[in-house]
């Protein structure tokens, strides 16, 4: 996981977990540059109360997930409203002819007439 300086910081030897989805450390501070560049530093340390914190959050996740995978209810079936019959559709004209077949004796002057 990618540590982070505070804000602001003159040293960015010590490095801070930040919270996901926010721009605060775990330990309340405002979240600076990542410094995963300056873990070669002599004298790298991690902030304790981002530590404890982000392995609190973590363990709540996993068993969260473990419960989430072990549970017996099954996700509720969506149900659908029922589908209405179709409208009623009125074509006139040539498409008439192609839709329903032969026309009407009427209708079959009609268009021989055009």
């Amino acid at each position: 996981m990618d540590t982070h300086a505070v804000h602001g910081a003159a040293h960015q030897a010590t490095g801070h977990y930040r919270r996901p989805a926010t721009r605060t450390l775990y330990c309340g501070r405002p979240t600076g540059l990542r410094n995963h560049l300056f873990r070669t530093v002599r004298g790298w340390k991690l902030c304790r109360s981002c530590v404890a914190a982000e392995q609190r959050d973590r363990a709540a996740a996993a068993a969260a997930a473990v419960a989430a995978e072990h549970t017996t209810e099954r996700p509720a079936a969506v149900t659908r409203p029922p589908r209405a019959p179709p409208a009623h559709t009125y074509v006139y004209g040539a498409q008439q002819l192609v839709i329903i077949g032969t026309p009407r004796p009427a209708q079959g002057a009609l268009f021989a007439a055009h």
